[in-house]
């Protein structure tokens, strides 16, 4: 049975830890600082390696460089000298989002990056005045919200982050070098380094694998003699399908067009990126997939009724030579490493390696870069090397958790729906909940900011679930009269 054929939600238990209200009151486990305070201490001997150059690698390599001498970072593809797409990333060509918690910690991680991308051509702007979103419940409308979001494609991203590490002496990038294995010692309990397909070795004190949602360590695991880590599977049946535009400016930098399970499957996410270009993504969960040719695409993007998004469309033309490009790996996927109960010295893995999100809620990019300012916050205590490896990857699920909740409870109601036409009844209320919330949302000005600033991950997810928010959600609450719908200057001016 192949890996596409199995199950869509697989693993030991529930993908909720117990007493989810309980959980979601608790202190955020999101780090309360954007990143570690620089290090001024003598370098670890030794070399760090970092396995993938996408953001999660690109950022442990940032962050090892302030503890490190040597810091070597292995990326199988080829690495465009420009901005451009890097092999093996087929979802690169899609929409990306990064949250405001991920952009504050890359920039306190790479010091005027924000500018850098603004100068680039990126549109920066206020989440609530810049973007157009509509939910189940209808159109919110625009207004100040104070969350500032970047749009940028992912190919300048990676490339920006490129050319700072480049920078840092202590920093080698090394592109088309895949690597085939891991180096042990002779029990097998500690990472030595890693193995080259090409046969060499590359010592290493400690080794970080970045290398995305088909990373090979469970099987580099299981082959040393430790267990093969457990792995949770959650997919909704959804596919993107995405096309560059050119197109007239309008009076948003970004659109949102939300589905919702089980009765609205269909979405889209429009951004402005560097170049005055627009990516369009249209995608469908439970099965129901856009098509890759252009008259099928834009039929099934009219599908979904919105004014903006048509009028866009209407007067945009594709940009030559870029096609349409779908993806379909879209499962939520978490592997186990923080469970293992001796778990190999030396090592650790962050981002999609660890937990890859379903990419509609743009979660993965903010919770990868979140993962790699931890592991600079666990190797801040040097005394113990060899226990760096299990502190991290407890860190590193703790930040994974609450996304991983977020994301599944909507996921698992297509699915159920998909596979039983119904929904368990468990998971009834939780959907509930959240639709009450969204109809908040669109109707309260105040509400829709602090729904942002959790999105965003600048707060903690018990501002959806206090007890001011439980009650108006139960009990209805007062309707609270729309804001007036704000375009033109006012979103035009500089988040600051």
């Amino acid at each position: 049975m192949t890996d596409r054929q199995r199950p869509a939600f697989r693993g030991p238990g529930s993908p909720f830890p117990p007493r989810v209200g309980s959980f979601l009151r608790r202190r955020s486990p999101l780090p309360a600082r954007p990143a570690p305070e620089p290090v001024h201490r003598e370098p670890i001997t030794g070399r760090a390696v970092v396995i993938g150059a996408g953001i999660a690698g690109l950022t442990a390599a940032r962050v090892l460089a302030d503890h490190f001498a040597e810091v070597v970072l292995l990326e199988a593809a080829l690495l465009p000298s420009s901005p451009g797409p890097r092999g093996g990333v087929p979802q690169a060509r899609h929409v990306h989002g990064m949250l405001a918690r991920g952009a504050q910690t890359l920039e306190a991680l790479f010091p005027g990056l924000r500018a850098e991308l603004v100068a680039a051509g990126a549109p920066l702007f206020d989440h609530g005045l810049g973007a157009s979103t509509t939910v189940s419940a209808g159109r919110v409308p625009r207004t100040r919200a104070g969350v500032h979001a970047h749009a940028f494609s992912r190919d300048l991203l990676e490339w920006s982050l490129r050319r700072r590490l480049g920078e840092l002496p202590a920093v080698t990038v090394r592109d088309r070098a895949p690597v085939s294995g891991l180096c042990w010692s002779e029990d097998a309990t500690r990472v030595t380094g890693v193995r080259l397909a090409g046969g060499d070795s590359l010592h290493a004190a400690f080794v970080v694998d970045a290398s995305g949602r088909f990373s090979k360590l469970p099987r580099w695991l299981e082959e040393a003699g430790h267990p093969r880590p457990a792995v949770q599977v959650v997919d909704a049946g959804l596919a993107y399908a995405t096309m560059v535009l050119d197109a007239p400016e309008q009076d948003f930098d970004a659109l949102q067009h939300m589905n919702s399970a089980p009765g609205h499957p269909r979405g889209a996410f429009v951004v402005r990126v560097e170049g005055g270009r627009w990516l369009a993504t249209v995608f469908g969960a439970g099965g129901d997939h856009p098509p890759t040719d252009e008259q099928g695409w834009r039929r099934f993007a009219a599908g979904l009724h919105n004014p903006e998004l048509d009028a866009l469309l209407a007067a945009a033309t594709p940009v030559p030579d870029t096609g349409i490009h779908g993806f379909q790996r879209t499962e939520n996927r978490r592997t186990g490493y923080a469970a293992m109960r001796r778990g190999p010295r030396r090592l650790v893995a962050i981002g999609d390696a660890v937990a890859a999100f379903d990419p509609v809620f743009g979660q993965g990019m903010t919770v990868s870069v979140l993962q790699a300012a931890a592991l600079g916050e666990c190797l801040a205590d040097r005394d113990d090397l060899d226990a760096v490896g299990n502190r991290c990857r407890r860190r590193v699920a703790s930040i994974a958790r609450t996304p991983w909740l977020m994301s599944v409870s909507e996921d698992l109601a297509w699915h159920h729906h998909r596979e039983r036409g119904r929904l368990p009844l468990w998971l009834r209320p939780v959907l509930w909940y959240k639709r009450r919330l969204i109809e908040l949302v669109v109707a309260d000005p105040e509400m829709f900011r602090t729904f942002l600033g959790v999105y965003h991950m600048v707060r903690s997810p018990a501002a959806l679930v206090g007890p001011r928010t439980l009650a108006r959600v139960v009990l209805g609450g007062r309707r609270t009269r729309p804001a007036e719908r704000v375009v033109g200057a006012e979103r035009a001016e500089s988040p600051g």
